[in-house]
């Protein structure tokens, strides 16, 4: 008589290029809520007082429009700039996955801050922030991460760039007059 014993079966999820990137950003949104949490809170009056220059900038219409493409374009420019140069070496992938970190240390940071100045509500502040102009860089971040896709490097590099300025286009035109008449409506 055969002991009736079951066997089981594990399923390994293959650890893909699309996963280790979640992973890595997982990591740093850890990371950035803990640090927040750990050392932020004593630094949340300065924020309170950028936040308030800023508010009182978006109000006034001072930040829209041309000046604040190119105020994202520099700002952000020279990031992506190194992050097409590492497209073109053998390190693009240790490339994005510390760029992965990094936003994602960033935004755990951006989140905490607004949960921790707004309660629950600053959960959906910090989304509001990230419309529409993130929906454009995450397209962007999926073309540099779809390497097998495309049959020439460049043309993946030059769709990204393409996405990139979309996406500055939409964060300094769009997410900029949307937060405008959100502030005057909450303001007003």
């Amino acid at each position: 008589m055969k002991p009736m014993l079951r066997q089981y079966r594990y399923y390994r999820m293959p650890f893909t290029k699309e996963g280790r990137m979640s992973a890595a950003f997982l990591i740093g949104l850890l990371a950035g809520t803990f640090f927040f949490n750990m050392w932020g809170k004593s630094y949340m009056e300065e924020l309170l007082l950028y936040k308030g220059l800023l508010l009182g900038r978006y109000e006034a219409g001072a930040l829209a429009g041309l000046s604040l493409c190119l105020y994202i374009l520099g700002k952000r420019g020279k990031r992506f700039l190194l992050l097409l140069f590492m497209e073109l070496t053998e390190f693009c992938v240790t490339g994005r996955m510390l760029y992965a970190v990094y936003y994602g240390f960033c935004a755990g940071v951006c989140a905490s801050s607004f949960v921790f100045q707004y309660g629950l509500i600053g959960a959906g502040y910090f989304l509001l922030f990230l419309f529409p102009h993130y929906a454009a860089y995450a397209a962007m971040w999926q073309v540099l991460n779809q390497a097998e896709r495309f049959k020439k490097r460049y043309s993946r590099i030059f769709l990204a760039a393409l996405l990139f300025l979309v996406g500055v286009f939409l964060e300094g035109y769009i997410h900029a007059g949307l937060l405008q008449r959100l502030l005057s409506a909450v303001g007003g």
